[in-house]
């Protein structure tokens, strides 16, 4: 119980740096992306539900790939999710090698530094668009 405590109090309080968001009941952490010079790649941002209800991230799409994967593992073996749950008031972390977003097809290479917008749809919540950073993974 006291992991979950600090998950939730760091994510709470991540949300007031500039690259984190409010959206309705929905706390999206500091998204980033690891660079990528290949056909796939991988975006990673905690979430939080301050909701009493449950919610789901349930579609991502940004024109950067053709398609983005909800993925448990970075196993290619292992079948994608069909969303991400988000219990009442669980931090849902995502990280390599754990959960996270696959991009495939990508269309241009990640490089350090660059942004790019993702649109995140929530069944509850809704839509919004997020910035992703391409970061090194030992920014995290």
């Amino acid at each position: 119980m006291k992991r979950r405590t600090f998950l939730f109090t760091a994510l709470a309080s991540s949300v007031a740096q500039a690259h984190d968001l409010k959206h309705g009941d929905i706390l999206i952490g500091h998204a980033w992306a690891l660079p990528a010079d290949n056909v796939d790649g991988q975006v990673f941002f905690p979430l939080l539900n301050r909701s009493n209800s449950p919610d789901r991230l349930i579609a991502a799409r940004s024109d950067i790939c053709g398609v983005i994967e909800f993925r448990r593992n970075n196993r290619y073996d292992d079948p994608p999710e069909n969303a991400f749950e988000l219990p009442p008031r669980t931090p849902i972390p995502m990280r390599p090698t754990a959960r996270h977003l696959r991009l495939i097809g990508l269309r241009r290479q990640l490089r350090l530094g660059a942004i790019f917008p993702m649109i995140l749809d929530f069944e509850a919540a809704g839509e919004v668009e997020i910035n992703v950073f391409v970061e090194a993974a030992g920014q995290h």
